[in-house]
């Protein structure tokens, strides 16, 4: 996918306006103990809040990696239709929810990655396990199979990969070359700089509460069919939650992000692919594009009307198409690392 959309460089869950709403420290080392029980400590000693829910005897583990500037209550909808089939494991990732956070340094999608295999080499049961990954939680899913591609068609029998993209995410809004050079030239850097200056003014305005705020929200994150006023209350706090420190210092991150290389370990497994075809964060042809690479095992869905939480506004498309890839997962043959 090529030229220009409508889509922000800064894209998951809204991270724009986010990054804008409060006082940013991106050249401050910033540290956080988790604010809840810590089912998981990080290499590096980041304290992850997890939760188990479902049945303890499951035949299969779900494990679910939310988006960017979100946390694992994106998730409630699908986790309240699979816990009579499967152990769910919930987290939220690090500096989101009630999870604890490093430093800048620290803030890359390799690096959800790892803490992503860390939930599972903690959490998950030795049994089967299917990985379902929204927005940056599915670029974590993806740089996870790059790093430890032996989990793949051996513990994880299945993923499912919402609302997300493999890389190149500058091109979203810009043309090939000056994407390229944008990010050579360590502009997405400079930036998150000039973020950081901006942001005590534009937390003044407070942009989330003011009606073109809202009106932004609206159209970037939830597509034509328009959200309960609970769930997009829901979001818009989630989002006016989330550590700024963190939102500048992942900005750099996502414009550099590029894991397409891993998308061959994908192939090993029944996979699903999942947007809505009116997703202006991440464009539902991105979607496309991961299914038509990864291959046959792939079932591609787009959901119409449905912006890029789509897991909120359509659960029940969305609950159908992870039941029906548990569904392949449990007949799939298994395959080694080396297939």
């Amino acid at each position: 996918m090529s030229g220009r959309t409508t889509a922000p460089w800064v894209f998951l869950s809204g991270a724009a306006v986010a990054a804008l709403s409060g006082a940013v420290r991106f050249l401050v080392p910033v540290s956080r103990t988790a604010d809840g029980p810590a089912g998981v400590r990080t290499s590096d000693g980041v304290e992850l809040c997890t939760e188990v829910l479902g049945r303890a005897d499951a035949p299969v583990t779900v494990v679910f990696a939310h988006g960017f500037a979100s946390h694992a209550q994106e998730f409630r909808y699908q986790c309240q239709a699979l816990e009579q089939r499967a152990r769910v494991v919930v987290f939220d990732q690090r500096g989101h929810g009630r999870s604890g956070w490093g430093t800048y340094r620290s803030a890359t999608i390799d690096r959800l990655g790892q803490d992503l295999g860390e939930v599972i080499d903690q959490q998950a049961d030795e049994g089967p396990i299917v990985l379902v990954g929204h927005s940056m939680g599915g670029m974590a899913v993806i740089s996870l199979a790059g790093q430890r591609p032996e989990l793949f068609g051996g513990r994880i029998t299945g993923v499912a990969l919402l609302s997300t993209a493999a890389g190149h995410l500058p091109k979203m809004e810009m043309p090939d070359r000056v994407a390229h050079v944008a990010v050579r030239a360590g502009l997405a850097k400079a930036a998150a700089w000039s973020l950081w200056l901006l942001a005590p003014t534009i937390d003044r305005v407070a942009p989330f509460r003011r009606p073109w705020g809202r009106r932004w929200l609206l159209k970037q994150l939830f597509g034509d069919d328009q959200p309960s006023p609970e769930v997009f209350s829901g979001v818009q706090d989630t989002l006016a939650r989330t550590q700024q420190s963190v939102v500048s210092a992942f900005y750099p991150a996502m414009v550099a992000y590029n894991r397409t290389d891993s998308l061959s370990v994908l192939r090993r497994i029944p996979t699903l692919v999942l947007t809505g075809d009116r997703d202006r964060t991440i464009p539902w042809q991105r979607g496309r594009f991961l299914a038509e690479t990864i291959g046959d095992r792939t079932r591609f869905v787009s959901v119409p009307g449905a912006g890029h939480m789509v897991n909120l506004t359509h659960p029940q498309a969305v609950n159908d198409a992870l039941a029906e890839l548990l569904d392949r997962t449990e007949t799939a043959p298994r395959t080694s690392a080396s297939s």
